[in-house]
């Protein structure tokens, strides 16, 4: 990973195609926000008005929180929760299990087989989140997690969500699910930004 940073090529589609969509007045919710990367990158590079980081790992939070710290960004914050959408069966309190794995990356609420821990997270429902932060975009990185968060969720005042696809977690039935979720809040998929497997979906508005 230090030498993928080094020489640009971390996160490098995130990278790529985050400036195509996010501008100053954003206000984004990143969801798995792992080391602080991205949220350092739009925040400083973009100028995004304020990134809300939601990581499960909690021992991803203070690493997070230092990167932020040394590029001088008092406008991201990081929270170690869980986020759930608003079905039925998820629930709007409590903890869920999140497996941490190695790598870092592979780490998720759906049980992997290279976990090495399985630690109880605190939950927070996603659509609380937005409406607290007035959040217009989200950037989601969550290995799988992706086939259930936008379930009958309120995105609210969110007009742009861009994601990460697992295929090979969520399988095909999952990547339509994913797809039917979003269409079902009338947002589409926006070919001009997407690319392999990250996707971006924009709210219909006219």
């Amino acid at each position: 990973m230090e030498q993928a940073l080094r020489v640009g090529k971390y996160e490098s589609p995130e990278v790529r195609a985050t400036p195509l969509f996010l501008d100053s007045t954003d206000r984004v919710i990143e969801l798995g926000s792992g080391i602080g990367y991205i949220s350092a990158y739009i925040a400083k590079a973009i100028g995004v008005e304020a990134v809300t980081c939601v990581e499960a790992n909690p021992a991803l939070i203070s690493y997070a929180q230092k990167v932020h710290r040394l590029n001088g960004l008092a406008n991201c914050e990081v929270l170690n929760a869980v986020t759930v959408s608003d079905a039925a069966d998820m629930p709007a309190s409590g903890t869920l299990p999140f497996y941490v794995a190695d790598p870092f990356w592979s780490s998720s609420l759906i049980r992997v087989r290279n976990a090495v821990d399985q630690v109880d997270i605190p939950v927070l429902r996603l659509s609380d989140l937005i409406r607290q932060k007035a959040a217009t975009a989200l950037v989601v990185d969550i290995e799988g997690g992706e086939r259930d968060i936008f379930e009958k969720t309120d995105l609210g005042s969110v007009t742009k969500v861009f994601f990460e696809l697992h295929k090979r977690i969520i399988r095909p039935s999952g990547v339509k699910k994913t797809f039917d979720d979003l269409s079902a809040q009338n947002f589409n998929y926006d070919q001009s930004v997407s690319s392999g497997g990250m996707l971006l979906f924009r709210k219909v508005t006219g």
